[in-house]
């Protein structure tokens, strides 16, 4: 019963995404793919978790004081997401013909054909994830055991989860990052074991997640080619149930899809790059520049592997631009450098922190 209610959340969380993102994209006046659209949900939900759970935890809080304040809020934002999705189907402001009333083409039969071999595979490679997730190692029992110890303290961060001891003083390694207390909150309101709604729910959405960016790649690359977007989706999942490699991004996508650090390498990480080759296409477009500032805005919330590899992506484009161009633009420069603050700053404290400039006691 607890599988069963883990899915059932697992959907209505994607339904919260695409609601979320619905509002995101009718704001900044572009219509991607569904699944696009579903990750761009994915990480408007976890910026403003990051905010209100970051508060919260600095200032040793109890957990029941996040779940409480996250569900207020989290309400809020859906209910305003809500009204703004029905306020523009209802109200079509000036140019709205123009950006999101493009003549639908009906998919033709080979198109359905290959999606439906595309689902299917995705299926597939959900069942191998949750079959061959790993259930031994240090990692593991710490992250797993941060949870349920969370749940069973009522408190966020302040128990080692290995050992399940107080600390003497929060470790900025894992506090930088409400990615777990995400479970936390829901295993806590809902009484599901956090054990099963990470190795379920989270690990299922990873793997959703990274399909959904894949498609979202192939959509862009191909012009909106259905039927060479599901073949290449299809292609990828069967690269990565076959591609039984230490430490690669299928691994951990197999694996270990319930850490942190398989998001990072699964979904954030190749969500930049797809961001980035759209930005190098047309970095005069604003609104792809908005959107690789909420994934970089929200990369250390879902996992702390992203803290350096995204600003590090990012500055790589920005300075391939400059000698591609030839010329200094410091438009491209300027709208780079915004989009790695938020690591930026991340980083600042975590460096703090290491050097006991920055130290929380409990």
């Amino acid at each position: 019963m607890q599988i069963f209610f883990s899915i059932c959340i697992l959907a209505l969380s994607i339904f919260a995404f695409d609601l979320l993102g619905r509002e995101f994209c009718i704001s900044c006046r572009f219509k991607p793919v569904l699944p696009e659209r579903i990750c761009i949900g994915f990480f408007l939900y976890f910026s403003h978790f990051q905010i209100v759970a970051e508060c919260l935890i600095l200032t040793k809080q109890k957990l029941h004081v996040l779940t409480v304040v996250w569900i207020i809020v989290l309400l809020i934002l859906l209910g305003l997401s809500g009204i703004c999705v029905y306020m523009i189907q209802e109200v079509k402001p000036a140019g709205y013909e123009m950006v999101f009333s493009k003549r639908k083409v009906r998919p033709t039969a080979a198109a359905c054909l290959l999606l439906a071999v595309m689902a299917a595979a995705i299926v597939c490679e959900c069942v191998s994830a949750v079959l061959m997730q790993r259930n031994i190692g240090w990692d593991f029992a710490y992250y797993i055991g941060n949870m349920t110890t969370s749940v069973a303290t009522d408190t966020m961060y302040l128990y080692d989860g290995s050992s399940g001891l107080l600390r003497n003083h929060l470790e900025m390694r894992y506090a930088l990052s409400a990615f777990y207390m995400n479970t936390a909150w829901i295993s806590q309101i809902t009484g599901i074991s956090a054990l099963v709604l990470q190795k379920y729910m989270m690990g299922i959405l990873c793997v959703l997640l990274t399909n959904a960016v894949v498609y979202s790649f192939a959509m862009e690359v191909f012009h909106r080619d259905q039927r060479k977007a599901a073949v290449l989706v299809t292609i990828t999942i069967i690269l990565t149930v076959f591609w039984d490699v230490y430490d690669t991004t299928a691994q951990f996508l197999l694996l270990r899809n319930y850490e942190a650090k398989a998001y990072c390498a699964n979904v954030v990480l190749p969500m930049v790059c797809y961001l980035m080759y759209r930005i190098w296409k047309n970095g005069r477009d604003l609104r792809i520049w908005a959107e690789l500032f909420l994934v970089a805005f929200a990369s250390v919330p879902v996992s702390m592997s992203s803290l350096v590899l995204v600003p590090a992506l990012i500055g790589l484009m920005v300075l391939a631009h400059l000698i591609v161009e030839r010329r200094w633009d410091a438009e491209f420069v300027k709208h780079g450098v915004l989009c790695m603050m938020p690591n930026v700053c991340y980083f600042a404290v975590y460096f703090a922190s290491t050097k006991g400039w920055l130290i929380v006691e409990v």
